[in-house]
């Protein structure tokens, strides 16, 4: 008998990547781009990125500003974005523990997963002060410059977290970042022993942060919540206090996900 042949190794659509380049290009440095500017950048035929534009455009994932005919994303990326949101249980889960902190503390929580290298936040609720530190839903960190970060990082297995730094870039996101290898292990450390993790304006100048880890039924660390405050109305003194509320917060809402503590 004949043995049936391996199925073919599949490959990218070639014009499915190119749309998923033309959406990639869009952050916060380039918030609109015109039709030579993203064929260029693409390295396409200005004909093709047209097409491809166009088609994006017809579908809602990119707009058209009418004042200087560039394009910008659009909403019906918002609206992909919100289903996915969602659909996450963590979320769910969390989102009425973060109301409680948020009331209790008056300040700017946030809610964050890992992907890869960095943190995504997946929820953040504002505080009730004109002037706060927020974070936008969607935006990424870096994990070593973050309280977010930090707390997961310190839960990770030893094997892993030492695997995942063993290469890992430590940038100076303020001139108070953590970059030393070394010195960052005895800051994880220290966040294994408290059970939270401190943001000395590292992510962002003039702002604390207090973080702490949310674990799986496993024990392993799937996410992690923070309350931002601006330093000058967050004393050294109220970090304590801060940071075992947060623990107290993250152990209800992972018992919630199946974590027996």
């Amino acid at each position: 008998m004949e043995k049936p042949s391996k199925p073919a190794a599949r490959k990218l659509i070639a014009s499915v990547q190119r749309a998923l380049d033309i959406l990639d290009l869009f952050n916060n440095g380039n918030v609109e781009l015109g039709n030579a500017e993203i064929a260029r950048i693409v390295d396409l035929p200005i004909g093709t990125a047209s097409g491809l534009i166009y088609t994006l455009k017809a579908n809602h994932y990119l707009d058209q500003n009418p004042a200087n005919r560039k394009y910008r994303l659009g909403l019906k990326l918002a609206e992909r974005a919100a289903v996915l949101l969602d659909q996450l249980d963590l979320r769910k889960v969390a989102a009425p523990y973060l109301e409680e902190i948020r009331d209790w503390c008056g300040e700017s929580v946030n809610l964050a997963v890992c992907d890869g290298n960095e943190v995504v936040y997946i929820e953040r609720m504002f505080g009730n002060h004109s002037l706060g530190i927020r974070s936008e839903l969607g935006r990424r960190g870096t994990l070593h410059s973050t309280s977010l970060g930090k707390a997961i990082l310190s839960s990770l297995p030893e094997a892993e977290r030492k695997n995942l730094l063993k290469d890992y870039n430590f940038t100076s996101v303020t001139k108070f970042t953590i970059t030393d290898p070394d010195k960052f292990e005895i800051e994880l450390g220290n966040v294994q022993k408290r059970g939270y993790a401190v943001d000395e304006q590292e992510n962002e100048l003039g702002g604390r942060c207090v973080g702490a880890p949310i674990l799986d039924r496993y024990g392993y660390p799937i996410a992690a919540i923070s309350i931002s405050v601006p330093i000058q109305r967050f004393p050294e003194e109220d970090v304590i206090k801060y940071g075992k509320k947060l623990v107290e917060t993250a152990g209800i809402i992972s018992q919630k996900m199946g974590h027996a503590s």
